[in-house]
């Protein structure tokens, strides 16, 4: 019985080991030497893992309406700042800094979220904001 159950125990064990997703490295798909300045309202916002993920229609260059992909910091690290799945609706206008990717797409990594009518900093890199300790949220003066 007692090798029965440990069997039965390590059985269970190996189905429900899952390899863990990779997790890349800022540098390999960002690039610090481009930054970007994208203004615009959110078409849609994806929690996903490892990062969520902000969809915008910015204007481009010429004035035409171009959607940008902006990654964010991990779902866990948006709730702990006070994000909800409702805290950032679509349509809500949002001015974004951040790093532009490697391989030119409308692609980018935020550095910093605010709502453009409020000014309200919703979140902001501690590379950005030039303080040590973990990404955070900041109401301006």
């Amino acid at each position: 019985m007692k090798t029965l159950l440990m069997a039965t125990v390590c059985a269970t064990c190996l189905l429900m080991a899952s390899p863990a997703a990779p997790h890349h490295a800022f540098a390999s798909e960002f690039d610090i030497n481009k930054p970007v300045s994208l203004s615009g309202p959110v078409t849609r916002m994806e929690w996903t893992n490892p990062h969520a993920w902000l969809f915008i229609e910015s204007a481009g260059e010429d004035g035409t309406a171009e959607e940008w992909a902006v990654e964010l910091v991990g779902i866990n690290d948006l709730l702990r700042l006070g994000w909800g799945r409702s805290r950032v609706q679509v349509g809500d206008v949002l001015s974004i800094q951040g790093y532009g990717a490697r391989n030119g797409t409308n692609t980018a990594n935020a550095a910093s979220v605010t709502i453009t009518e409020t000014g309200e900093l919703l979140w902001e890199s501690v590379a950005n904001s030039g303080r040590e300790g973990r990404d955070r949220r900041r109401t301006p003066l």
